[in-house]
């Protein structure tokens, strides 16, 4: 108990220092989320390379790493980059780096454990800068300053998720049906992420979403709601098959940048493709 007590304390102490510095560098945009995001991808490319190296595997961690931050410049200059030159250049380089050591076994699962890496944390993170510099294509009544409550929607909805399984769970998880994956989770607390998220959706609405229709909130709050568990039981599979207990140490009563960002991986790419179509209906 007083482990838990423990960590606990942590992540509530995390979470208020991180939390006003996530709202300064949402509400600045442009280059400086990017960055943050870039540096979040670095951090959580290199966790993901060391989980690997523990299976014997033999990634490409510079050529990753180069790969992840030109997906998220991609992202913030969509218009200023050329995407197929990105992606042929990295297929090819990869390909070339698999000829340095012939007598190297598994170079194969090495070079697709690389791009694997690269679409898992890169792609999937690019779509918080994607998200920040959606006001730009979606004309939004308030500018480009609204992307920043995009942003935080994301964010809002992904921690109150696990915010509910880890408080339902801790009280009253009995039911573990993926316990060969994490044996921790539980049915109630999954039950209460869910809850969590959209009530979740309607506090936004009201707070700082006002683009969000009723019909939105349920949707967005049960959408995320599922996504951010199965982002968390993918990183933990991850985790399992690697044999790491957390990515890191990193971050004080969370982990790695992998075991904090894991649900926004799923969540993220949700709620923004959800106002580009739905809400915005952006062609």
């Amino acid at each position: 108990a007083k482990g838990g007590s423990w960590s606990l304390g942590l992540r509530i102490v995390s979470g208020v220092l991180f939390v006003p510095l996530l709202i300064l560098l949402a509400w600045a945009g442009g280059l400086v989320f990017a960055a943050f995001v870039a540096l979040e991808v670095s951090v959580g490319l290199l966790e993901f390379y060391r989980m690997m190296r523990g299976k014997g595997l033999h990634p490409y961690p510079l050529l990753g790493l180069l790969c992840g931050l030109g997906v998220v410049w991609k992202c913030l200059r969509p218009y200023q980059s050329q995407s197929d030159l990105l992606l042929t250049g990295a297929v090819l380089v990869t390909l070339g780096l698999g000829l340095r050591r012939p007598e190297l076994k598994g170079r194969i699962e090495g070079m697709a454990v690389t791009v694997f890496g690269v679409l898992y944390v890169g792609w999937l993170s690019a779509h918080l800068v994607l998200l920040r510099e959606l006001p730009w294509r979606a004309g939004c009544a308030g500018g480009y300053a609204e992307g920043a409550s995009f942003v935080l929607l994301a964010f809002f909805l992904t921690w109150s998720c696990d915010t509910g399984a880890y408080t339902v769970g801790r009280l009253f998880g009995r039911t573990r049906p993926w316990a060969r994956i994490s044996p921790r989770k539980s049915l109630e607390g999954s039950a209460g992420g869910l809850a969590a998220a959209v009530v979740a959706a309607f506090v936004a609405r009201v707070w700082f979403a006002p683009y969000l229709g009723v019909g939105d909130a349920v949707a967005l709050g049960l959408g995320v709601g599922l996504f951010a568990q199965v982002g968390d039981l993918v990183e933990s599979m991850l985790k399992r098959d690697s044999g790491h207990g957390d990515s890191s140490d990193l971050i004080p009563g969370h982990g790695g940048i992998l075991d904090r960002f894991d649900s926004l991986y799923f969540a993220a790419p949700l709620v923004f493709y959800y106002l580009k179509i739905v809400v915005f209906r952006v062609p």
